[in-house]
Formats: structure tokens, sequence, C-alpha cells
């Protein structure tokens, strides 16, 4: 099956790659749920072992509704202004790679803030049962893969969470289920998408 894709760069050198993903990806979140549609991945063709990257990408069989993305007002206005570079809506190369790019949610539950609130929902359980709570029998030990962030503004309640991303490699029949972020997950959406790194150029 035919499929497309075109590019975002953000093209000041001092920009931030995971905050303009992450608008990046709002932009796409708000266009999937105001026309009701699916099977828009995205991709990062630049992603490295130090950075998410300096481009984002888009992929779709679905020509017309990256040509629409591609229109939102948010994309027009920052190659305007010269902050973005937009490629134009392009056939994928039937020779490239294919890799999935995963929100893995599990990643979160490393950090500070969600252990102090796992130790808090443990203390209270274990009060609700009478027992007695005893922090050390709680293992937080857990072997990561290597993750890049995109950081999100919610667009219902305005509050900032972050997508922590990973990319694996794929071999096998492609997918184009992704959620609304057009992400893929550990479980039930398991879009992959075409590994235009070499298509784009570092």
């Amino acid at each position: 099956m035919k499929r497309y894709f075109f590019t975002v760069e953000f093209l000041l050198m001092d920009s931030d790659p995971e905050l303009l993903s992450g608008r990046c990806i709002s932009i796409l979140h708000g266009f999937l749920k105001a026309h009701h549609l699916t099977g828009i991945g995205v991709c990062f063709p630049r992603w490295s072992n130090s950075c998410i990257g300096r481009m984002i990408g888009f992929t779709s069989t679905n020509r017309e509704h990256l040509l629409s993305l591609r229109t939102q007002p948010y994309f027009e206005n920052m190659s305007l202004g010269d902050f973005f570079a937009l490629s134009e809506v392009l056939p994928v190369p039937v020779d490239v790679g294919e890799v999935r790019f995963v929100r893995n949610q599990a990643v979160a539950k490393c950090f500070a803030g969600e252990k102090r609130r796992r130790l808090a929902r443990t203390k209270r359980r274990a009060e609700e049962r009478g027992g007695v709570f005893d922090p050390t029998q709680l293992s937080f030990e857990r072997e990561l893969e290597h993750f890049h962030r995109a950081v999100m503004d919610s667009q219902s309640t305005g509050e900032r969470f972050v997508l922590h991303i990973q990319k694996q490699q794929v071999e096998g029949d492609l997918s184009f289920e992704f959620n609304r972020y057009g992400l893929a997950t550990n479980e039930g959406w398991r879009g992959t998408v075409p590994e235009l790194m070499s298509v784009v150029g570092a």
C-alpha cells in the first residue's frame, strides 16, 4: 500500500526539539479529533541517542489527510516566520526500513513524582487494612530502554505533561493503527512508520 509523508524541520539552532515536537503532536491530536480521523503516524527522522532531533514527520496512506494537516495554521505561521521548514507531501520510497515510535507510559513510574504517589498509595492501603507500612518492601528498580520526551500542554486542562517515546526496529507486517498522538503503544496500538532518516539526511 502506498504511503506518503511530510516533515517539519525546526530551523532555529537553539530551539527546544522536545517542546516543539510536543506542539506539533498537539496539532495532530486536535486535527484527528476534529475530523474523526485515524491512521496518521508520527516519526522522528533525526532521532539519535542524544536528542529526539530537530525534525518531526507525519505519514499516512491518505495523501489528502496529510495535505490538510500540513495547512494547519500553526504550521503555516511557524513556516512564514522562518521557524519551521515544511516539506511537500511526498511518497515514501519503497526501499526504506520500518520503525515504531512507542508511547511508553511505564517510563513515568520511574521518576520521583510517581514514586511519591506510589508510596502514599501503598501507605494508605496498609493503614486501611490495619497493617504496617514498610517502604523498604517496595521496589522501584526498573530497566529502562532508551527514550526521549515530547512536552505537551493539555488542550482540556492547560496542564503540562510528557510523552515518553521509545524507538523500536520493526520486522514483519506494517500496521497503520496509531493512538490519537500518532504513536504506537505497548499494547493495542502497534502502528509502524517508515525510517525516514535515510530519506531526509542528517
